[in-house]
């Protein structure tokens, strides 16, 4: 597993590891409102930061599909593993984004 995550590549880690630290941080996003404290980091710029980060995991994904077509095997065993990853990451940090701000926008 751990060479796996490897052969992704450091970009790709970092972005998993920044959705997964948004989608838990998202919990903290319901705050009283921005101050110039790390209140601002809580309620601003993760909520306005997670549909971006979320944004780029779509666009790694469709470019590993665009890849697919003309790789090997084993980069093509390598990519779909790259595409599950990104898809519960996805999965995760939209799921977590709407749990905090369904009932927020939805009177």
């Amino acid at each position: 597993m751990i060479k796996k995550l490897r052969a992704m590549g450091v970009l790709r880690n970092l972005l998993h590891l920044s959705a997964v630290l948004f989608t838990v941080l998202m919990p903290l996003a319901l705050g009283s409102g921005y101050t110039d404290n790390w209140d601002l980091f809580f309620t601003g710029v993760v909520p306005a930061t997670s549909p971006i980060i979320l944004i780029v995991i779509l666009l790694d994904m469709m470019m590993c599909r665009i890849w697919k077509s003309d790789a090997s095997r084993e980069q093509v065993a390598q990519l779909n593993f790259a595409i599950r990853v990104h898809l519960i990451v996805g999965v995760l940090l939209t799921a977590s984004f709407l749990a905090v701000f369904l009932p927020v926008l939805l009177p």
